[in-house]
């Protein structure tokens, strides 16, 4: 199997994905009915960049097809019960996320997609019934799966998202981006880094983070300046978890902006007049919600090629994930 992904288009190089996910939504036929939830994001998109894990909490416990089940709140304890028989099923369900969830840790996962409204994977929004089979609205709180509260329990830093959320650009671009830079990470660990490498890996993904959260990102510097040969262990472990809650902030339009007037300023001194107001127009434009973040990464790359950057060269920021995902070239991809 590859282990990576190399675009000749961009000549970019790209880790390949490790990405666990609902089984039914690679089209496997182990949905209550028989059927299966295939979705194309997953199955045409992502499925080019990335090697999946699969999963089924409840096939393997229940077969297919099977009742309906359902999450029924049982004197402050969330038990399992089949929607016609109420035949509690919660002890083989757990059983298999005890096994399932440390093995997909233990594999490496960058992320997982799971399914919607399902009582075992969906990631919000999932009804917890009364004892009776009544749900009252505002009056009965709302959860998340039994296997995916497990696996976001065992690994809080995690990147999750339900398919049907993933339709929205805003979340599908923020997903990807911490997908990819998670397994860059992945791979970078994977490779016995050197304090020269991990200062390299810091400054090469500097726009990248800045976009993400200014604040975590000063303070992952000092971790940075700081590290020995004797410390590097616990500076990695450090900087690891400052990366994770970083990644977890979804982009915002104002941050995104800050970075592309930072990287403007390597420039600034030697644009003509037009390129200056070429720049600002696209960028007011991006602000406005008329253009995408691409319009204005093109005009970048124009003039990175043009005047030349060695520093910028190697900045994660300009192609953070394969090009042909698209991800930048929605308006509403960014808020």
């Amino acid at each position: 199997m590859p282990t990576s992904t190399s675009l000749p288009a961009s000549g970019e190089h790209f880790p390949r994905l490790k990405i666990a996910v609902s089984d039914c939504l690679r089209g496997t036929e182990c949905r209550y009915n028989g059927g299966h939830a295939q979705d194309d994001f997953i199955n045409q998109a992502l499925a080019k960049y990335a090697d999946f894990l699969p999963f089924c909490p409840e096939a393997p416990v229940l077969g297919t097809p099977r009742e309906t089940i359902r999450l029924v709140n049982v004197d402050g304890t969330i038990r399992v019960r089949g929607t016609r028989t109420e035949q509690d099923v919660t002890e083989g369900i757990q059983r298999y996320n005890d096994k399932m969830v440390p093995k997909l840790l233990q594999q490496g996962v960058d992320g997982a997609v799971v399914k919607s409204r399902s009582p075992t994977c969906g990631l919000e929004r999932i009804k917890i019934y009364r004892p009776s089979g009544e749900w009252f609205g505002s009056q009965d709180k709302m959860g998340q799966g039994l296997f995916t509260a497990e696996l976001q329990h065992q690994a809080p830093e995690l990147a999750v998202e339900e398919e049907g959320r993933l339709q929205d650009a805003w979340l599908r671009e923020n997903f990807m981006m911490r997908v990819f830079t998670t397994a860059r990470w992945r791979e970078f660990m994977s490779g016995h880094p050197s304090v020269a490498a991990f200062q390299a890996f810091h400054r090469d993904h500097k726009y990248l983070l800045l976009s993400k959260s200014e604040s975590i990102y000063r303070e992952m510097g000092p971790i940075v300046a700081e590290t020995t040969q004797e410390n590097l262990a616990d500076c990695l472990k450090a900087y690891e978890t400052k990366l994770h809650a970083l990644l977890a902030h979804r982009s915002k339009r104002g941050s995104v902006i800050n970075v592309l007037d930072h990287l403007y300023g390597y420039f600034k001194k030697q644009l003509t007049e037009q390129e200056k107001t070429h720049y600002r127009e696209t960028v007011e434009e991006f602000r406005n919600g008329i253009v995408p973040l691409i319009a204005v990464i093109k005009v970048l790359q124009q003039f990175l090629s043009h005047y030349g950057s060695d520093y910028l060269e190697t900045q994660v920021f300009f192609h953070p994930y394969p090009a042909e995902l698209a991800l930048r070239s929605e308006i509403t991809a960014y808020r």
